[in-house]
């Protein structure tokens, strides 16, 4: 059954119109309160409504028909962009909890954070700002700096980023041995980052925060920059697809999120050029998950160029990842020319043992034909690895008919077979033979596992002989430990007998 994934968003409806109106600035997000706090302090009027994305949003055709609200596409894109799948610097947002109620700032820094918490940002910040000043060695002091310069960028105006600044700076000078709860230079460098754009580039506060930060990858950006590009969509898809080459042209660590929103808009459109557009990013980005996305996103595309590109990636990708994704592409494919490159895969001996279980899993009960199903008994006999015959074994087992079983039924008696392969087919074939013809494999066979299964399946049937072939055991066998199996398996039927047997054996 395949799994559906719920995208859980915070967004704010655009209706859609004839005509739509020009797109409103999105309002500030109240913060959260960290983990750990018994309840929200901002009030539940002031909390952006909560949209479900399910499987239908994301899947099919891009048109107006498929999201019939365009905020639906937008959200989507933003969803692929904050995801947890890529390195990047997501700024902590929350202060911690109170810690040590006996310090003197305890009650300021609780005011302080309750002030963050409900977005008050200029109040927290000359909150957070006393804590040093008036309690220098509290326990809060170095965290309440930090606190400070977050909630004055928060603001956002230039003299507020300045001044933050200034307070990471008093931190790391007064402080340098104290451990604050988040990272100070990936602040500062966001900071000094912003004020660069301002003309400030040559200041030396500036040029020391961006040095100490390094090239760091903003994750609050790209999420904005997924958002702008899902709005985009709404306002002029023609300029968005357009913009999605440029995007997927960036080869940085960096950019990789904002590139699976530029794959997922890409995606939905059906075309020769987004074939060969999903084609170049499943084979040439350089991140894996980018590339993985691509490869799913090419199982949706009419025509055989995609089909050939999966089939190639599957047996020619160095990346084990890409190649897993581009199997479960073509083993759920509609096409026979899909159906019969997963054949080819399996019957490779030289096919990672994994791609080749991977391949197996297209041959379903529902999906496997009297042909595939005469297919897969000829390729066991034809394969070298333990793991795939026995999966094949399984799924014979498990499509029934009667060439299957006398498969089956030869396979559990050839002692020179995989014991994985004759235990596969022995719990399918069990269920059905005749409780004579197991009881007489039980003696014939010296494997204890294949003589544990024998057991398991005595213990479910509900013919006497069943119970009678169990009671033997348990008072005529030798390895104590079937002996225990069987008496479990005795247990389990309820059968009168079994207290007599009990009583036997203890009082023995």
């Amino acid at each position: 059954m395949p799994r559906h994934f719920v995208f859980t968003l915070i967004f704010v409806a655009v209706p859609l119109a004839a005509q739509q109106p020009p797109l409103q600035p999105l309002p500030p997000l109240p913060p959260i309160p960290a983990v750990g706090s018994t309840a929200s302090t901002v009030p539940r009027a002031a909390r952006a409504p909560i949209l479900t994305l399910t499987p239908d949003m994301i899947r099919g055709t891009f048109d107006r028909a498929n999201f019939a609200s365009p905020a639906r596409f937008a959200d989507r894109a933003l969803t692929i962009a904050s995801g947890d799948g890529f390195d990047g610097v997501q700024l902590n947002q929350f202060p911690r909890q109170a810690w040590v109620q006996s310090d003197p700032a305890d009650s300021l820094y609780r005011q302080a954070r309750e002030q963050l918490n409900r977005g008050d940002y200029r109040k927290a910040a000359a909150l957070f700002k006393d804590i040093p000043s008036k309690f220098p060695n509290s326990a809060y002091a170095a965290d309440a700096l930090y606190w400070q310069a977050f909630s004055l960028y928060r603001i956002g105006g230039t003299a507020e980023m300045q001044e933050a600044l200034s307070a990471l700076e008093l931190q790391r000078a007064k402080y340098p041995s104290l451990r604050s709860q988040s990272d100070p230079s990936a602040l500062a460098a966001r900071i000094a980052a912003g004020l660069s754009t301002r003309g400030l580039s040559n200041d030396p506060m500036v040029k020391r925060a961006l040095a100490a930060g390094g090239n760091s990858c903003d994750k609050e950006e790209q999420s904005v920059q997924a958002e702008a590009l899902g709005a985009l969509m709404q306002t002029d898809p023609n300029a968005a697809q357009q913009l999605t080459r440029k995007i997927l042209a960036r080869k940085d660590d960096c950019s990789a999120s904002l590139r699976k929103s530029a794959v997922f808009i890409i995606g939905n459109r059906k075309d020769t050029q987004a074939t060969a557009t999903l084609i170049a990013v499943a084979k040439a980005d350089p991140s894996s998950d980018v590339r993985v996305d691509a490869v799913s996103w090419l199982a949706r595309q009419p025509g055989d160029e995609a089909l050939a590109a999966l089939e190639e990636l599957s047996r020619s990708s160095v990346d084990e990842r890409v190649q897993r994704s581009a199997v479960r592409a073509l083993a759920t494919h509609p096409n026979a020319k899909a159906h019969s490159g997963i054949r080819s895969l399996v019957e490779r001996n030289e096919t990672p043992e994994a791609l080749r279980i991977a391949a197996l899993d297209a041959f379903d009960r529902e999906r496997t034909s009297a042909d595939d199903a005469a297919w897969l008994r000829a390729t066991y006999f034809k394969t070298s690895n333990t793991r795939v015959k026995s999966r094949i074994a399984s799924i014979v087992a498990n499509l029934g008919g009667e060439q299957n079983e006398q498969f089956l039924l030869a396979l559990i008696k050839n002692e020179d077979e995989p014991i994985e392969s004759r235990t596969s087919a022995l719990y399918r074939s069990g269920r059905t033979m005749d409780i004579a013809s197991l009881a007489k494999f039980y003696d014939a066979t010296s494997q204890r596992q294949l003589r544990e299964s024998v057991i398991s399946l005595l213990g479910e049937r509900k013919e006497p002989e069943a119970t009678d072939k169990l009671i033997e055991i348990v008072k005529s066998g030798t390895d104590p430990r079937l002996r225990t199996y069987a008496i479990s398996a005795l247990t389990r039927k309820k059968d009168s007998r079994t207290t007599k047997l009990l009583l036997e054996i203890i009082d023995k």
